[in-house]
C-alpha cells in the first residue's frame, strides 16, 4: 500500500510549474493535482515536460476539469461543451501522464435524481467514446459533491460505474461531511464511508480533504485543517489500515501547507503502529 499526499494546485510562491514540482518534493509530498477549473489549456510540449519531471521526482499527478461541466443542462450546447471540456482536459492529462481527471458532473436543476444520473451516464459515455477514438485511457473520476443541488452522492456515482466502464469515485470528505450535516466525526464514521465505497470499488482510491463550513443546504466554503470540521486525525487510522493505494489531495485554502500537516499525521501514525508492533511482546 502507498499513500500519496499533495496539494490542489501549485504551492504559493512558485515561479513556474517545474519549480512548483520541486517545491512539492522539498515539502516532503508526493502528489499534486493540476487545476484546470477555469479553462483546460496547456500545450503538449509543456505538459510532457511537466509530466517527465513529475515522474523523475516521484510525484503522482492528477487533474481537475473545469467547474463549468454540467451533463444535465437543459441546453444542448452546454452538454456538448461539457463533453468538449472533459475531453480537452483528458488530452492534457494524457500528455502529463496523470492518473485521473476529476469531474464535477452535474446539478439536478429541475430534473429528478434518476433523470440526472441518466444524463451523467450519457455524457460520460460520450467522453469515453471520444477518448477511445484517440487512444486515451485516463480515468474519469466523479467527485462526491457537498451542495444539496449538486449531483454526486456516492450511490449515484456507483450507479454510473455500473453503467459505464472507465469511471472511478473521488471521495471529497469535506463535501461528504457537509451533505450529511456533519456526520463524519469519529474513526468509525470514516471507516464506514471507506467501506461503503470499497463495496463497489477496490482500486487506487483518489480523495480530496478540506475542512468545511456548511448549512442546511450543504457546503458553503472550504476551511483550513485546524478547524477540524471534519477532523483529519479521525481519518488517519482508517486510511492507514487500507490495503490499497490512496491519494489524498488537500483542498483547503492553504493546500500545500495543510498537505504537509496531513503527511506528518500519517507518518506519525505509521511510526506509532510500527512501534506498537515491535514492542507488543517485550514485557
Amino acid at each position: 500500500m502507498m499513500i500519496f499526499v499533495g496539494p490542489a494546485g501549485y504551492p504559493s510562491g512558485y515561479r513556474d510549474p517545474l519549480h512548483a514540482l520541486q517545491m512539492v518534493t522539498d515539502l516532503g509530498l508526493n502528489a499534486m493535482e493540476m487545476q484546470f477549473v477555469r479553462q483546460a489549456r496547456m500545450g503538449e510540449e509543456k505538459a510532457r515536460s511537466i509530466g517527465k519531471r513529475a515522474r523523475e521526482l516521484g510525484i503522482l499527478l492528477s487533474v481537475h476539469a473545469p467547474y463549468y461541466v454540467n451533463f444535465n443542462s437543459n441546453r444542448r450546447e452546454t452538454v456538448d461543451k461539457s463533453v468538449e471540456w472533459v475531453v480537452r482536459t483528458c488530452q492534457i492529462a494524457d500528455h502529463l501522464g496523470a492518473l485521473i481527471v476529476v469531474i464535477h458532473a452535474a446539478s439536478y436543476g429541475t430534473r429528478s435524481v434518476p433523470e440526472t444520473t441518466t444524463a451523467v451516464i450519457d455524457g460520460i459515455d460520450r467522453c469515453l467514446g471520444a477518448l477511445s477514438d484517440e487512444g486515451i485511457r485516463v480515468r474519469l473520476g466523479l467527485e462526491t459533491m457537498g451542495k444539496k443541488g449538486a449531483w454526486g452522492r456516492l450511490e449515484e456515482i456507483e450507479e454510473v460505474m455500473e453503467g459505464v466502464e472507465g469511471v472511478v469515485p473521488v471521495l471529497e470528505f469535506g463535501h461528504l461531511h457537509a451533505i450529511c450535516g456533519g456526520c463524519l466525526r469519529t474513526e468509525e464514521d470514516f471507516a464506514r464511508m471507506l467501506e461503503k465505497c470499497g463495496a463497489f470499488y477496490g482500486g487506487h482510491l483518489h480523495c480530496h480533504f478540506s475542512c468545511i463550513e456548511y448549512s442546511d443546504k450543504g457546503e458553503r466554503r472550504h476551511l483550513r485543517l485546524d478547524r477540524k470540521e471534519p477532523d483529519f486525525r479521525a481519518l488517519v487510522g482508517p486510511l492507514s489500515s487500507m490495503k490499497r493505494d490512496v491519494t489524498i489531495i488537500s483542498e483547503t485554502p492553504a493546500p500545500a501547507e495543510d498537505a504537509v500537516i496531513m503527511r506528518k499525521m500519517l507518518n506519525d501514525y505509521g511510526d506509532w503502529q510500527y512501534f506498537k508492533a515491535r514492542t507488543t511482546n517485550i514485557y
